[in-house]
């Protein structure tokens, strides 16, 4: 019996010709069918405030509330960032040099982050409070090639300490991180020995040249609403408004506000708007012009800083000045009320 074997036909170029463009038509009908997948929240960035994340915009520019400048970030990514904290050597000792160590790493991948948004002139800010809150540091690690960062410090006397770290990593959102820290030689009891503040009765300190007043507005902080701490700086000798106040970390102040609890806490920057837009629409005048000279501008004698306290309690602010260029640090208490 003979035996066929079938051939498949070769199919002509014209038919090549007409699948392709078959192929091409679909692909395009359905692409105006589908709309593109919209980007995620941990991948949609912005141009936000580092001050109020709440503010965001899609282009560069200020924050029309306080003046900051605007940094890229994530404004909608609100996962927090992992921070490993190290001390070298492991136990710290009062008195005693000790380096810490961070490195962060990406919440989703766990890869580590090298790359970091500046914020007032510091990639890192690291901050070192006493369970007393009668040691306050801020200082700023330096970042090692392997993207971790570093810093020598001595506290001062044995004690719990809380090590908080605000950074910004390029791509995510603004971090503010707290890590524990108990020394050596330590043998109070954590819950016993926590802060007992009470609201200043004076609204008037002085540190080194620089005499401070502040006034607070409204009056009576509430939770949940922003108040403001406006500063009056007079000359310690003459009583006179300060007038040459320097910038520190491209502001004309700092603070940082925390709760008794030390579990709430507020990195504020002060407001550089002078004015708001006028009845003809002008825009606002603010404090540092931008490109403008940082060590040649001067300030005073009024510095006012925002924040929202989100529980009702006793607060401290570290709030710093820097005048003849030294760094005056004050510490003010006050209260904050449940709202209504």
């Amino acid at each position: 019996m003979p035996m066929f074997t079938a051939k498949a036909a070769r199919p002509s170029a014209g038919a090549f010709l007409v699948l392709a463009l078959a192929t091409l038509f679909i692909a395009h009908a359905w692409a105006q069918l589908v709309p593109p997948a919209a980007p995620s929240p941990e991948t949609e960035t912005a141009w936000t405030c580092p001050m109020h994340p709440d503010y965001t915009m899609d282009i560069k520019g200020r924050c029309p509330r306080c003046g900051m400048d605007l940094v890229r970030a994530a404004a909608f990514d609100v996962r927090d960032y992992g921070l490993e904290f190290r001390t070298v050597p492991a136990v710290v000792r009062p008195g005693q040099k000790a380096t810490f160590r961070f490195t962060v790493s990406h919440p989703g991948t766990g890869t580590v982050v090298t790359k970091f948004v500046p914020v007032h002139e510091k990639q890192y800010h690291l901050f070192v409070i006493s369970q007393d809150m009668r040691h306050f540091e801020h200082i700023h690690p330096e970042q090692l090639p392997d993207g971790s960062w570093t810093i020598d410090v001595v506290l001062p006397k044995a004690g719990y300490y809380k090590i908080l770290s605000d950074f910004l990593p390029e791509g995510g959102a603004p971090q503010f991180a707290a890590r524990p820290l108990v020394t050596a030689g330590y043998t109070g009891d954590l819950a016993g020995d926590s802060a007992t503040l009470i609201a200043d009765t004076a609204a008037s300190q002085t540190v080194g040249n620089i005499t401070a007043t502040v006034a607070y507005d409204p009056p009576a902080f509430v939770t949940g609403l922003y108040g403001h701490l406006n500063f009056h700086l007079t000359d310690r000798a003459t009583g006179r408004p300060i007038t040459d106040l320097q910038t520190y970390l491209g502001a004309f102040g700092h603070t940082l506000i925390m709760s008794e609890d030390m579990t709430h806490y507020v990195h504020a920057h002060p407001l550089d708007i002078l004015a708001l837009a006028d009845d003809d629409g002008g825009p606002p005048q603010v404090m540092i012009p931008p490109g403008a000279d940082l060590e040649k501008l001067r300030g005073g004698p009024d510095v006012t800083f925002e924040g929202l306290m989100p529980k009702a309690g006793v607060y401290r602010a570290w709030t710093q000045f820097r005048r003849n260029d030294r760094l005056h640090t004050f510490a003010f208490t006050f209260r904050v009320s449940p709202s209504s």
